[in-house]
């Protein structure tokens, strides 16, 4: 099974990581034995392996610290035990809505941590609160609603819940 894009990505990886505590010499590898037909078993293989979610940047082992993981997850479940309705389990949502993983690994790849010197999952989540408060007063005006759905619109506005509508707030 072609695993060129998995190489790839440990190519990324090895130039972006910093640590050199991961070793890049001893990656995990799955190999799977030949049954019967070969072509068909392949074939299963190639839909079962291809199914699953990837694995978000944020969650790569060597990546993220684990002080800014943490800060990172537990501020992510606050904003989503407040908005319980306005978060999918799909990772291709629709706006308005948000996906956890999504969200963590934009919050993690924006450097919104350090940008903001943000320590605690309840700084980070009255920042992404902040920046929820300043989409609503952005979309208020009719320029800013004509680039959404009004489906969209009118669930974010049902729920006081604009960060899904827009990812420019990652960077503010």
């Amino acid at each position: 099974i072609d695993g060129q894009h998995r190489i790839g990505m440990l190519q990324v990886l090895k130039e972006k990581s910093a640590s050199d505590s991961f070793d890049f010499d001893k990656i995990l590898v799955e190999v799977y034995p030949q049954n019967g037909d070969e072509e068909e078993h392949a074939k299963d293989l190639f839909l079962e392996v291809n199914k699953a979610e990837p694995v978000k940047l944020v969650d790569l082992p060597g990546v993220a610290k684990a002080s800014d993981r943490k800060v990172i997850n537990q501020g992510a479940d606050r904003l989503k035990e407040r908005f319980p309705d306005m978060f999918s389990a799909s990772q291709r949502c629709r706006p308005p809505h948000l996906n956890i993983d999504n969200l963590r690994d934009a919050l993690f790849a924006s450097n919104v941590i350090q940008k903001h010197s943000i320590n605690t999952a309840k700084a980070l989540e009255q920042w992404m609160l902040n920046q929820n408060e300043m989409l609503q007063a952005e979309f208020q005006s009719e320029e800013k609603r004509k680039l959404v759905s009004a489906k969209a619109l009118a669930k974010a506005d049902k729920f006081g819940f604009y960060l899904g509508l827009d990812s420019s707030w990652f960077y503010h």
